[in-house]
């Protein structure tokens, strides 16, 4: 019986090898979507890899009665980019890993 059993980890092996491919296929995908976020004259955009691609801030922002909220706006707005990003991530992955959360991923 023991011998039966490896037709089962051959497909087991198959399966894995294609869910590797799947799962490159969509981190090279996610690389190149992008998502922005812009408040109060700060624009940030990141990558669906959660790579922090530019940060604009307008010239408006920099004014002296303003530099003490930038430093606010810059994070709010930089959390809310990095957000959208990982939310796109989970909806992707969760088709690939059949709703699995897999420790390491992202």
């Amino acid at each position: 019986m023991i011998f039966g059993n490896l037709g089962n980890m051959g497909e087991l092996m198959k399966q894995a090898k294609k869910m590797q491919e799947d799962l490159k296929k969509v981190k090279a995908e996610l690389a190149t979507e992008l998502f922005s976020v812009e408040k109060n004259g700060v624009r940030v955009e990141v990558s669906g890899d959660m790579e922090v691609k530019e940060v604009k801030i307008d010239p408006s922002a920099k004014q002296p009665d303003k530099i003490g909220r930038l430093d606010g706006v810059v994070k709010e707005v930089t959390n809310e980019a990095m957000k959208k990003s990982k939310d796109y991530a989970t909806h992707k992955l969760k088709g690939l890993t059949g709703g699995l959360n897999i420790p390491g991923l992202f």
